[in-house]
């Protein structure tokens, strides 16, 4: 009866040292926000993005910057060397939560970056906040991800939609016009634009006369260029991305309007994914971008000419928030000694690095960039239609909660 005792005590500490090993094991992986990772030699990376759809060329151009950093450095990420996954969420929300589950159970990713769409983003959040992995937005402009849903474990490296839509704002009421009919895709993002550039164009003497939405991949903007007529404001400001924007400049040439009533826009009528498809309709366009490849920087002027020496094409705004997610995590990843999230956070909060668009610092207020834009006027020069700059607005932060 001893002997049975004794091999039932032995069995079951045998059977406590196994399940803490087991335990031990699963210690620093991806619910955890890839602790055990810091000692690692690889850095995996999961990558969500648009890639089908009427977004995939944003997301290609993302994808393009992203790796042109990798290449310049050796394919690595803060001294270790780096794996890249990516996935497409077709932009669907839902199709992202499940390509985002396959990256922290089957992949382990150490850090995210995603997405596009902000609708994408909010549908992360949660998610990433409940696993601690670091999301680097490189794109989706969601105002309350900065605001009601901020978190420590996410930070965006492009811009946000407030941003987006008051930088321009005080220019174009001072110089180009005092009435204005916004034009804007029918979304959360074109309402937090047209919101933002609003206030801001108001409170400069401007004032929005009508607010024209329109869904998503519309063919035909006779019936809202038709309005506009109508309207006769001094200005029209838009917010529209990729084929919308295009339609929207060419049938507004098309229809006359082009050179009688002044053609505004957020960024992406500055960038040239909008740019070289929309032909001469598009010269004259005022916009307020955060980059051009035409600033006159070092950085920018190797990045523009080893963009096109890979790519055979010029870079967009797109290609430079894949370069600039990269560039974060690099230096995130050095400061921090690895990729343990809870190392990363501090170092990520108000980190300051130098990008092809300028130097930028991360609010730690919002973890939302603080950040130089450009007034540029689409002009036409050796047969080409560039984004020339015509004045700088510095520094512009995010507010730390959302205007009343």
């Amino acid at each position: 009866m001893a002997f049975r005792k004794s091999s039932t005590y032995k069995m079951i500490a045998i059977l406590i040292l196994i399940l803490n090993m087991l335990l031990l094991s699963a210690c620093g992986g991806a619910a955890t926000g890839g602790k055990a990772s810091a000692s690692k030699d690889t850095v995996k990376i999961g990558v969500i993005l648009s890639q089908t759809g009427p977004f995939s060329a944003l997301a290609e151009n993302i994808k393009n910057g992203f790796e042109l950093y990798l290449e310049q450095n050796g394919n690595k990420l803060g001294g270790k060397k780096v794996e890249v996954k990516y996935e497409d969420d077709e932009g669907n929300p839902q199709v992202a939560l499940r390509k985002y589950r396959q990256l922290v159970k089957s992949e382990k990713i150490d850090v995210l970056v995603a997405p596009i769409l902000s609708s994408v983003a909010y549908a992360l959040r949660d998610e990433v906040v409940k696993d601690k992995i670091i999301m680097i937005i490189p794109n989706a402009a969601a105002n309350d991800i900065s605001w009601e849903q901020k978190s420590d474990y996410i930070y965006r490296v492009s811009l946000s939609n407030w941003q987006n839509g008051t930088n321009a704002a005080s220019y174009i009421a001072e110089n180009l016009g005092k009435t204005a009919v916004t034009v804007a895709n029918d979304y959360a993002a074109g309402k937090e634009e047209i919101a933002a550039f609003k206030a801001a164009f108001e409170s400069s003497g401007g004032k929005v006369i009508k607010e024209i939405y329109s869904k998503i991949g519309t063919n035909d903007y006779a019936p809202y260029v038709t309005e506009i007529a109508k309207e006769k404001p001094d200005v029209v400001y838009s917010f529209l991305s990729g084929n919308d924007a295009i339609r929207l400049v060419q049938q507004y040439s098309d229809f006359g309007l082009k050179g009688k009533i002044q053609f505004t826009g957020a960024w992406e009528f500055g960038d040239m994914l909008v740019i070289e498809p929309s032909g001469d309709a598009i010269e004259g366009v005022v916009s307020g971008v955060l980059y051009t490849p035409m600033l006159e920087n070092e950085l920018n002027k190797k990045f523009v000419a080893d963009y096109q020496k890979k790519y055979n094409k010029t870079p967009s705004t797109f290609s430079v928030e894949g370069y600039d997610s990269a560039i974060v995590i690099d230096k995130a990843i050095k400061e921090a000694g690895g990729t343990d999230a809870e190392k990363m956070i501090p170092v990520l909060k108000g980190i300051t690095w130098d990008s092809p668009r300028g130097q930028i610092t991360m609010d730690e207020k919002t973890n939302n960039p603080i950040q130089d834009f450009y007034i540029v006027k689409n002009v036409k020069k050796d047969n080409k239609i560039i984004p020339e700059v015509l004045e700088t607005v510095e520094k512009v932060t995010m507010p730390e909660s959302a205007p009343k």
